[in-house]
């Protein structure tokens, strides 16, 4: 199985689509679809389930996924490093991001990366908290820029420290106040962020002993600022999204101070590609970390 096929079928599972994967690789769905047959073929057994929804591994694939994944990044690490000793840069860095620092922060990190790393591709994968560690533990990322969980053993590196803030509709009795505690919230419509999606602000309310009015929840942290803008209930939300002017909706520090930690995973700063390793020395400089 040569290096073009295991990327083709790695991308096909990461992604759960051929077509999506092909238009990524630069093939035919037809095409794309061929080279996996072919590796089929070579294995002998199916590879993927095809369905109406996309495509998963199969049980057997499943099984050997774990030595692909490690095949492919080494021999990824073998090309890039043979290509950092003749002074290229080159290779391919696979980034799980949390949404709104896909938003935010991912735009100005491109730019410069790109600017300065032509040769070396960028894939970003967004999604929430669950997902995004699912995705480094297996090795479909290289690393992560997300929020840092206390029950989680990967290597971190911290770019900066989020407030916590409640957000009230304009006019809530709650907006004379200069910072207010989770107290105040008590029996107020509230609105929940997913827990899959976001762990920090369930902990939060967890750790205060917080027992929120839930009547709403959301992945969408856009989506619940509204839902609070129409006067639907109150929330807690990360200040990276609070930032910005959100008519209609009043920002509110919580007393005692409460944050989340956003930076940079991995499972191994040693173990990462030329490559990886420049995107994260790029998007450290970005950020402003030392």
């Amino acid at each position: 199985m040569d290096h073009n096929k295991r990327t083709a079928l790695l991308t096909a599972i990461d992604l759960g689509n051929l077509t999506r994967a092909a238009e990524q690789l630069g093939y035919t769905q037809s095409g794309l679809s061929y080279i996996i047959k072919s590796v089929e073929a070579e294995f002998g057994f199916p590879l993927l389930i095809r369905s109406r929804s996309g495509v998963r591994p199969t049980a057997d694939c499943m099984r050997i996924l774990p030595l692909l994944r490690d095949l492919h990044h080494k021999s990824q690490m073998l090309e890039q490093e043979v290509a950092d000793i003749r002074g290229l840069a080159v290779g391919t860095v696979s980034v799980g991001v949390f949404p709104c620092i896909s938003r935010f922060w991912i735009p100005g990190i491109l730019r410069n990366f790109t600017a300065r790393y032509p040769g070396i591709t960028l894939s970003i994968r967004e999604s929430g908290q669950e997902d995004l560690d699912l995705w480094l533990r297996e090795g479909s990322v290289d690393l992560l820029l997300y929020s840092r969980q206390p029950n989680y053993n990967h290597q971190w590196i911290q770019f900066v420290q989020d407030d916590l803030c409640a957000v009230v509709p304009e006019g809530h009795p709650l907006t004379w106040a200069k910072e207010i505690s989770l107290d105040q919230l008590t029996g107020e419509p509230f609105i929940m962020e997913d827990d899959a999606h976001d762990h920090d602000i369930p902990r939060l309310l967890k750790d205060s002993g917080f027992r929120p009015n839930v009547c709403w929840s959301s992945k969408d942290e856009l989506a619940i600022l509204n839902m609070v803008r129409e006067g639907l209930g109150v929330s807690v939300l990360p200040g990276l999204y609070l930032k910005e002017d959100h008519p209609g909706v009043v920002v509110l520090p919580l007393v005692p101070r409460a944050y989340r930690q956003l930076g940079a995973a991995m499972v191994s700063l040693e173990d990462l590609s030329p490559a990886a390793r420049r995107f994260l020395d790029s998007a450290k400089t970005t950020m402003g970390v030392k």
